[in-house]
């Protein structure tokens, strides 16, 4: 039976078979592409965010090794599901990559659901909804970024007003997306521009972009 890494696993596994021992310390190892939506309740309070995250191809053509068992030519959300479930049990070991303020204060999130895995062209995407421990009614403000402060894993959100939407919001809201100024880089940092971009265990969050919702 072929053996299925969460994505902390996988981040090591990954260094090791495409190479990238040298330097030991090089960052990102593994890009994702993202987007979001804030899902609401009818009482406007927020319940969950459902993140959809497209993985580059490298750690696509890793992650999917072994398991077409039907030998089809094709990887389904069914043989993908193994992969889905361990990297929804792991994401609480990363903080979920997700950091909401409402108000000033971080809610706590419950286990992440209604997750899986299917290949969205040539890449591997993953979707699953990460909710709210208890549903909370913002009174004046609401920010979401979506990055690895460590910078292990480089996280883009997709372009466009698209980046993060809102489902079933009060009548009124809006978002405001506020892009960094210098994108995360498409390849592998050496440990001398690492540490150029000042190192540390926050450099990721550089590179975070932020939504901002606005409601009347």
């Amino acid at each position: 039976m072929r053996q299925v890494f969460s994505l902390g696993g996988l981040l090591s596994a990954v260094l090791f078979c495409l190479g990238l021992v040298a330097p030991a310390h090089a960052h990102p190892h593994v890009w994702i592409t993202a987007q979001a939506e804030i899902l609401y309740n009818t009482d406007g309070s927020v319940t969950a965010i459902r993140h959809v995250w497209d993985f580059d191809e490298a750690y696509t053509a890793f992650a999917t090794q072994g398991l077409d068992t039907d030998k089809d030519g094709k990887i389904s959300r069914s043989e993908l599901q193994g992969l889905a479930q361990e990297n929804a049990e792991s994401l609480h070991e990363f903080d979920f990559f997700t950091s909401l303020k409402i108000d000033g204060k971080r809610p706590a999130f419950g286990q992440p659901k209604d997750y899986f895995m299917e290949m969205s062209g040539p890449l591997l995407r993953f979707v699953y909804v990460l909710p709210l421990e208890k549903p909370v009614k913002p009174k004046t403000s609401l920010s979401i970024e979506i990055a690895d402060k460590s910078f292990f894993v480089a996280f883009n959100l997709i372009e466009g007003d698209g980046a993060v939407k809102l489902v079933a919001a009060p009548q009124g809201c809006t978002v405001r997306i506020n892009r960094p100024k210098t994108q995360a880089p498409q390849q592998t940092l050496s440990e001398q521009a690492f540490q150029a971009l000042g190192g540390g265990a926050d450099v990721g969050l550089q590179f975070a972009t932020r939504a901002i919702v606005a409601c009347p």
